[in-house]
Parts: structure tokens; sequence; C-alpha cells
């Protein structure tokens, strides 16, 4: 294959990405363009979301919240626009970051076409927060999670994926009503795949 021809394709795919907000993803690390095999990151979607509009949170105010956990109602990523081309993928990883402003710990599943990516059975950090239960500092996390050439296959039929969240009570600190209902969390949620160019049309 022509040094040429394995540089258009690669600006071509970097085309495609151009529209997304890649600051979250380390575009940085791409591996040099002379390469057969590069890496591509791919950002699937960025969302902030109030505890409020998705959780049912008991009480106001300053009122103390005792329930261990709250649930979120599930959350949907349509993938309809993803038009996710898998071809000359031989692995993918995905990765999701979260950035947790309230004050509970935090538990998610991503799931698409029955495969399951679970941020483990001990939950993420919560945010720290001071002795009146006001948010200080946001816990921050990155996971990643490769995917098998099953999963990659079913990633690329999928026309949604569904994300569940759970918050815990924090280890100490107070959890109160109107801090909690006004906190957000945010996820970043992408693809990292090494690109076989052998196996890309051009």
């Amino acid at each position: 294959m022509k040094r040429e021809s394995v540089y258009c394709c690669i600006v071509a795919m970097l085309m495609l990405l151009s529209a997304c907000d890649l600051s979250e993803f380390q575009m940085d690390r791409l591996v040099k363009t002379n390469e057969l095999s590069p890496a591509f990151y791919r950002p699937v979607s960025v969302g902030t979301y109030l505890v409020k509009d998705y959780a049912t949170v008991p009480g106001s105010g300053n009122t103390l919240i005792t329930a261990d956990s709250l649930m979120f109602r599930l959350i949907e990523y349509p993938l309809d626009s993803l038009k996710l081309n898998t071809t000359g993928t031989d692995s993918m990883i995905v990765v999701i970051k979260t950035i947790n402003e309230t004050p509970m710990k935090l538990r998610y599943s991503l799931s698409f076409n029955g495969t399951i990516l679970d941020s483990g059975y001990e939950p993420l950090s919560a945010a720290t927060i001071n002795t009146q239960g006001d948010v200080l500092v946001a816990s921050r996390d990155s996971l990643e999670y490769r995917l098998s050439s099953l999963d990659v296959v079913n990633l690329g039929t999928a026309t949604q994926m569904d994300l569940a969240i759970k918050l815990f009570q924090p280890e100490e600190g107070p959890v109160l009503a109107n801090v909690l209902k006004n906190s957000p969390i945010t996820f970043y949620i992408g693809f990292r795949a090494r690109i076989n160019l052998f196996k890309v049309k051009l």
C-alpha cells in the first residue's frame, strides 16, 4: 500500500470525527500517521444529569437523606446516527469517564445488545463534602472496557445504549435533600480502536 493512500485513509477518518468534542478522549495519543495500525478515538456522548431530573429524592431543604441507595431512571442513548463501521477493527475499548458532583457514591452499567459494562461491585467515590453537607470537590473516574469480537459486532448492530445509574450513601458526611437534588453527574462515553488499514478498502 502506498504511503499516500495510507495518509488519505487516515485524513478521511479524522474528518468524520471533526464535528465531535474530542477534548476528553486524549486525541493527542494518536499514533504516528505512517503506522499501518493507527489508533482512533470516537466520542459517542457527553451528558450531564441533575439528580432531581432522574431520581426521586425524598424530602426537601435540609432534610437528611437516610436511604441506603437511589436509582436513576434508565438513560437511553440512540445510536441511529453513530453508523459505526467496524471494518478493519480487530479490537475495541469503550472509555467511560465520570464527574460525580453528588454527595453520594456512584455505580453504573452501560448495556447494548446483551453486552453489559459495569463499573463494579464497589461504588465509585462520592464528591468531597464539608460538615454542613455542601459539595466541595467533584470525584472523577475513568474506566476502560475491552470488547470481545462478538461485542464489537453487537455494538455495530445496536440501535441504542442504556445507562443505569445508582447512588449509594457515602462513608461519612451528611447527605442533604436540597444538595443532592441539585447535584449533577457527567458522563463521557467514547470508543478507542486500532484500525488495520490492510482491511480497509480505499
